[in-house]
């Protein structure tokens, strides 16, 4: 007798097992489900925000409608990458949208090396080199050990007052001269070295860190 006890309770452990992971089934899952064991099960419809029993129709109509939901929402089509351009007319393309500003060759324009400096600004060599190290000028690098500097920082023989600190705000002297001889907005269209030379140096300073804000 101990056989056919075995038996049945290995046969109903096995039908919770497949009701426990026949109720974690989706809807698709179940009609798969019911469409490999040859069942025939009846369509449901929705109605009025219901489902209903349509014996009228077969299981498959139900998979089918499962399978491949109604679209909805709308549907947005581009217009496509557009015709491709040889790289001559792009350029051409690209200059009659660009905008040239005096500001786009800072690198370029009214640089001096040091004795260049000393020589214009009637200053001592030792003056020029304690402003370098105290960061009161800004100078680019060129090479390992030399430096050219912006002759726009000068006014009356000397740095621009309030220079140095407006400049200690950015990762690199470039990036700080970049800036400052670029027109901008917050210092009245003008470029901000324009206006430390009015001295107005806290208009400046607050847009440097205006600008740094959304760095």
């Amino acid at each position: 007798m101990s056989e056919p006890k075995n038996l049945h309770d290995t046969q109903v452990a096995l039908i919770r097992a497949i009701r426990t992971e026949v109720g974690r089934m989706d809807m698709v899952g179940l009609v798969t489900l019911a469409l490999a064991l040859n069942l025939k099960i009846p369509m449901l419809t929705m109605v009025a925000g219901a489902l209903v029993v349509d014996d009228s129709n077969r299981a498959n109509k139900l998979t089918s409608a499962y399978r491949y939901p109604a679209a909805s929402g709308r549907v947005f089509h581009g217009s496509g990458m557009g015709r491709l351009v040889s790289e001559t007319e792009g350029r051409l393309l690209l200059d009659a949208v660009t905008i040239d500003h005096e500001a786009a060759d800072w690198v370029e324009s009214d640089l001096a090396a040091a004795g260049e400096v000393v020589n214009l600004l009637n200053i001592s060599r030792s003056t020029h080199d304690n402003w370098r190290r105290a960061s009161k000028v800004i100078a680019l690098r060129k090479g390992l050990r030399n430096f050219l500097y912006p002759l726009r920082q000068f006014e009356h023989c000397r740095p621009l007052t309030g220079l140095d600190r407006v400049a200690a705000l950015f990762a690199s002297p470039e990036d700080a001269w970049e800036w400052l001889v670029a027109p901008n907005r917050m210092t009245d269209g003008e470029p901000p070295i324009e206006k430390l030379r009015d001295g107005k140096f806290q208009m400046v300073r607050n847009a440097a860190e205006g600008a740094l804000d959304y760095a």
